[in-house]
Formats: C-alpha cells, sequence, structure tokens
C-alpha cells in the first residue's frame, strides 16, 4: 500500500512537525510512504534520507497522484503550516487528521487576518447555519467578542472539511465524537497521539536529565511545555506559584518550555515576586524540550477554552513516569484519575492548582505512585509501535471497504435520528465508550 503523507516536517516549528518525524520512521516498516511539503526541504536527515519528498503542488500532476492508494492530509490550527495542506485536501479530498476539531483560529487567519470578510461569514453559515452567520457578524461588526475565544467548541468551523474528507482521524473519543455529531456518515477512528519516549528508569533519566542541564538535585522543578499561550493558563498557574512560594517557602523552579506568547509575562512574574523562580526558555530543539520534560517533578498541561485537541506533550511526559496536572475538560477527561491530576477551570482553578502542587511536593508516596500509573499507562497505550499499527491496520481496512463504526455509535446515531437523544443518556453513554476506551 502507497500512502502520500502531507504535513508539516521541521524546520517548521510545530508539534506537529515532531509528531509527523516520529510517526512516519515507525509506520514506513509497515506501509510505503512519500511525503509532501510546502516547498522546502525538510531538516531532519533522517526524512530526507529515508522518504521521498515532493513539493505539495506535485500532487496536481496526475501521473503522479495515481500511485497512490490513499492521501493523508495533517489539520491542524496553525495556518501557516498548514493552508498549503487544506487547499490540497480540497482539490484532492482523502484521509484527513484533524488534530483540532475546532479549527476556528486557522480558518481566521485565513480569511478575517486577510480582509476576506464575506469568505469569513459563508464559511460559517455553511458550517453553522443562520447562528453562525448572525455570530459571525456580530463579530465582525464589533458587537461581539472573537468567537473563538468565547465559543469555540460551539463554532468549531470544521464541518466543510469533515464533510469533504473521505475518512477522519482523530486522537480522542471526545474529538471522535464531536465529528460524528457534525457528520455521523462519515468512517473515522481515534488513534492515540504516541510517544516515543518510553524510558526504562523513569528515576534514573531525570537525573541524567537534571546533570545535563545543571539542575540542582534538590531543587522542586514544574513545567509547562509547547507555545506557552494564556489558554494553557499559564497566568493562574504564576498566582498559585506565588501562592506556593509564600505560604510553603520551598525552593522550585518553574520552567517555561516553549515561545511565550502571553502578554506581558514578564511584568507579571515580577508582580508576583517570581522572578527568580521562573525561566521562560523559549523555543528549543526536540531534544532539549525531552531534556526539560525528563528533568522536572511535576509538569502542568493546562487548556481552557479547548479546541477540542489532545496533547502529544502529556503523552512523553506520562511516558516518563511525570505526574501531570491537567485541566478536566475535553480529551484530557478521558485519563484515568490515577494517572494524571486534574483541576477545573472556573473561581477556584488558582486554588485547585495550588492545592495539587501542594499535595504533590508534601506527599512523596502519592508523587511516586502517579510517576508509577503515568509511565505503565503510556507503555501500554502510547508507544508507537502500537499507534503505528492501528494507523496501517485503518488504511488496509479502508482499502478493502471493509470499516465498520463501533455498536456504540451506531446506536448513538440512531438514538438522535428517531429523536430519542436525551442529552444526559448520550453523555452517559460517551462517557462508557470513553472508559472502553481507555481501558
Amino acid at each position: 500500500m502507497k500512502i502520500a503523507y502531507f504535513s508539516p516536517f521541521k524546520p517548521i516549528k510545530s508539534g506537529i512537525s515532531d509528531f509527523s518525524e516520529e510517526l512516519v520512521m515507525e509506520l514506513k516498516n509497515l506501509v510505503d510512504i512519500d511525503i509532501f511539503v510546502d516547498g522546502y526541504t525538510p531538516s531532519n536527515k533522517k526524512i530526507t534520507e529515508n522518504f521521498k519528498i515532493y513539493n505539495i503542488r506535485d500532487i496536481y500532476n496526475n501521473d503522479i497522484r495515481k500511485q497512490y492508494d490513499h492521501l493523508i492530509y495533517h489539520i491542524g490550527n496553525n495556518a501557516k503550516a498548514h493552508s498549503a495542506i487544506l487547499k490540497a485536501f480540497e482539490d484532492f479530498p482523502g484521509i484527513c487528521e484533524l488534530h483540532d476539531v475546532s479549527l476556528h483560529h486557522f480558518i481566521a487567519e485565513e480569511t478575517i487576518d486577510k480582509g476576506k470578510y464575506d469568505e469569513y461569514v459563508e464559511i460559517m453559515n455553511y458550517c453553522h447555519g443562520d447562528k453562525g452567520k448572525s455570530r459571525a457578524l456580530a463579530f465582525l461588526e464589533g458587537r461581539a467578542l472573537p468567537p473563538w475565544e468565547e465559543d469555540p467548541l460551539t463554532y468549531t468551523v470544521s464541518k466543510h472539511i469533515i464533510d469533504r474528507a473521505k475518512a477522519l482521524i482523530v486522537h480522542s473519543d471526545f474529538a471522535k465524537q464531536m465529528v460524528l455529531g457534525i457528520n455521523s456518515t462519515i468512517p473515522v477512528v481515534t488513534i492515540p497521539l504516541h510517544t516515543s519516549d518510553i524510558v526504562d528508569n523513569f528515576d534514573l533519566f531525570k537525573q541524567t536529565c537534571r546533570h545535563k542541564l545543571g539542575i540542582d538535585d534538590r531543587v522542586t522543578v514544574l513545567a509547562s511545555f509547547g507555545f506557552a499561550s494564556c489558554n494553557k493558563r499559564i497566568p493562574q498557574i504564576l498566582e498559585a506559584l506565588a501562592r506556593f512560594k509564600t505560604d510553603r517557602k520551598k525552593d522550585f523552579m518553574y520552567y517555561i518550555v516553549g515561545k511565550n506568547q502571553c502578554e506581558d509575562l514578564e511584568k507579571r512574574i515580577k508582580e508576583l515576586n517570581l522572578v527568580d523562580n521562573v525561566i521562560i526558555t523559549g523555543f528549543t530543539s526536540l531534544d532539549m524540550f525531552k531534556c526539560y520534560m525528563g528533568a522536572c517533578d511535576i509538569a502542568l498541561n493546562l487548556r481552557y477554552p479547548t479546541m477540542g485537541e489532545s496533547s502529544g506533550s502529556i503523552h512523553r511526559l506520562l511516558g516518563m513516569g511525570k505526574p501531570v496536572i491537567v485541566t478536566d475538560i475535553g480529551s484530557f477527561q478521558e485519563f484515568p484519575d490515577d494517572v494524571v491530576v486534574k483541576v477545573t477551570y472556573g473561581d477556584s482553578e488558582v486554588n485547585e492548582i495550588f492545592k495539587a502542587i501542594d499535595r504533590l511536593t508534601k506527599d512523596k508516596g502519592m508523587m511516586h505512585a502517579y510517576c508509577q500509573k503515568a509511565h505503565d499507562y503510556a507503555k501500554k497505550h502510547y508507544d508507537i509501535q502500537i499507534t503505528a499499527r492501528m494507523y496501517a491496520d485503518y488504511f488496509q481496512a479502508l482499502q478493502e471497504n471493509r470499516f465498520q463504526k463501533d455498536r456504540v455509535d451506531s446506536f448513538i446515531d440512531r438514538l438522535f435520528e428517531i429523536g430519542l437523544a436525551d442529552e444526559k443518556y448520550i453523555d452517559h453513554l460517551s462517557d462508557k465508550r470513553a472508559l472502553e476506551l481507555v481501558y
């Protein structure tokens, strides 16, 4: 089976670039893959040495295109990284790997930021009907805040993409149920984000990483990873840490590993008297990114609002045996409570973050239990050899036209069709299905 694989790759700075570089190296053992990129040469020699590299525009050549059994398009919420991929997908539909169910940021960049206001209204109307059209006009006329900030899961602006796909891949059951709510007829499968970083001895790995970074073993290290945007709750984390510093007087460091996208973040750090406790690394190489992961005691991977995304960082951290504090929302609700620590968003958020950090740093037995559970869970569910096989099996099932929706999804669809869709019952069934997938 031959696959045309459309995705950003390094030097494009994107978590999906890192994800794809790892996945294709494993997937090539199961299927024949060619890579399509937007007019650049991937900087990773492993990619250029192991794959034939095409320009995305080459897919418009019929002789090239007809070689492939499947065209796989990775779509995320970054227009610079995915615009050309989406254009090719629109012209030659294939399998869409949807990294974010809500693509409002992407669509806003492609329309509003370019002055294409009518196109934005048209897409909102297609995806969300008169309600979407009215919401778009209210924003454009200055009568409402951006819908991607207030209602990202109400106005996902992804129906026009989902409807066009021949099949879909998502990374959580939460995302899968959202997709089926938009279009219940499309083949869709959940394949968890992989990790290639399942370490054998996570305590020794932490010591090694700390030595490499020059971090004292006696210091409690907390960290957040990836683009440091405010929807990752960095300001709330800082407030909780300011209280932790005042109340507990512990020696700790908080590393923000990634490019800062929060306005006035350094000013806020000074206001909270955290200058000596917080380091913003800026963008790092993947190797250094992993090293900071390995060095931390506690990771904070909070999200609000959610775009229906999953987090590759969480899966790496779990494979390294790290306690991870997450927001109890969206796909992150699917993690078992003894694998991650969950906090809610809202008025009590800062207090819950503080209490979670306080409990983990006080109770070494609890800390170790989360480390072990995290590692075991990642080894069982996120090993890259397991997930690569899931991709290959899905491609084969689609090729042979034998993909079957699972019974729970089909049952939920039928309930909607005959008007018996009690919302609480549907939520119960979806939660039950999530538990089945998790365990």
